[in-house]
């Protein structure tokens, strides 16, 4: 099912995150019918105002019933009460995902209360503004948006959340909910709690005019996020606090080892490790090959569990954007068609070769665009 073809979408939550879907989704996926449910009337009201969405439900469960997909769009450690509360009000056929910055006790509820029609999302943009008026229908333009299936998801309900993602102006791409886990512990709270640690040493210094005053880019550059709702972020780390100890931990590890080569003035030794950080960092964000003409590719996968979870796996492990995914189900031998389409030719060799270790037959095909 393609974003436009859907008939209703519940939001529960509109805040920055559940607000900007809302206007992406109404403003250019061509969904009108969204409604939306927040404890904070005001958040309601502003929603409304800006055309987040069309209509207020009454309740939790009104907003999750009757609808083709729900987003639950709360902070992250009331998402899995969510789910339970909801589970008996979703429609046959509907499809619930949500987009908490942490996933393993997320999915596990997720698909606890819903089974296959659960696929868990993490959109990876953001703002040090929260809240229904910091809404944006362009906050995901080119932005990741990491999705978890697993063993029991239903092709439909990734192929949907995917294809959502994609009207947004995001970039999709599948992990599984450990990984996405241990990667936004490095890549996303670490920064967060540094950043708000670089703050307090400075401010810990001395004349907080002076620091305010003195202060170049490159500090206000690294400590932007420090600005960040607290509230918000207590909740992430609550929620990941296993992989961001773990995270801290290596931190903290390289961080020493650099105080001894400065306590024992081991000048080369020091530069040596700022130059490997210098160059992994010219590396890593090199431009990339995230797009490209669209790719089609075929492969006939076995009827059973975990088929559709391998394959998008490995394809997040590439950061290949797929475009689209389809099943065709097929009577013969248990057998189905996968079909995808991947951005950028380069991606999709890398795919092909990915998936023929994994012993699958793959195809170029052509693409309908």
């Amino acid at each position: 099912m393609v974003a436009a073809a859907l008939g209703r979408v519940g939001i529960v939550g509109l805040g920055l995150i559940g607000g900007s879907i809302g206007l992406g989704l109404r403003k250019r996926a061509g969904v009108d019918r969204v409604v939306g449910f927040d404890v904070n009337p005001q958040a309601v009201a502003g929603a409304l105002e800006c055309g987040a969405i069309g209509g207020a439900a009454d309740s939790l469960e009104d907003a999750a019933g009757g609808v083709d997909l729900v987003v639950v769009a709360t902070p992250v450690d009331l998402i899995p009460g969510v789910l339970e509360r909801i589970a008996s009000y979703v429609a046959p056929g509907a499809i619930v995902t949500d987009v908490g910055s942490a996933k393993v006790e997320v999915v596990a509820a997720g698909e606890r209360c819903l089974g296959a029609a659960f696929v868990g999302g993490h959109p990876m943009s953001g703002s040090e503004r929260h809240g229904i008026d910091a809404a944006s229908e362009h906050l995901f333009d080119d932005a990741w948006w990491i999705v978890t299936p697993t063993s029991i998801t239903a092709s439909k309900a990734y192929s949907t959340v995917t294809s959502v993602v994609v009207s947004l102006g995001a970039r999709p791409v599948a992990l599984d909910p450990s990984t996405h886990d241990a990667l936004v512990a490095r890549l996303s709270h670490l920064p967060q709690l540094t950043a708000s640690a670089l703050v307090d040493v400075a401010l810990a210094a001395g004349d907080r005019e002076a620091l305010l005053g003195l202060a170049g880019g490159g500090f206000r550059d690294v400590t932007r996020i420090a600005a960040s709702n607290p509230d918000l972020w207590v909740a992430i780390i609550r929620s990941n606090h296993q992989a961001v100890l773990e995270s801290l931990a290596g931190l903290g590890h390289r961080l020493e080892a650099v105080s001894s080569m400065i306590a024992r003035q081991h000048w080369d030794e020091l530069r040596s490790w700022l130059d490997r950080s210098r160059r992994a960092r010219l590396d890593v964000f090199a431009k990339p090959d995230f797009g490209g003409e669209p790719v089609g590719l075929t492969l006939m996968v076995p009827d059973r569990p975990g088929v559709l979870a391998e394959v998008t796996t490995a394809a997040g492990r590439l950061g290949a954007n797929l475009e689209d995914l389809r099943i065709v189900h097929s009577t013969e031998g248990g057998q189905g068609r996968l079909e995808l389409v991947v951005s950028g030719p380069a991606k999709a060799e890398s795919l092909v070769g990915a998936l023929m270790s994994l012993g699958y037959r793959v195809e170029r095909s052509e693409v309908d665009i």
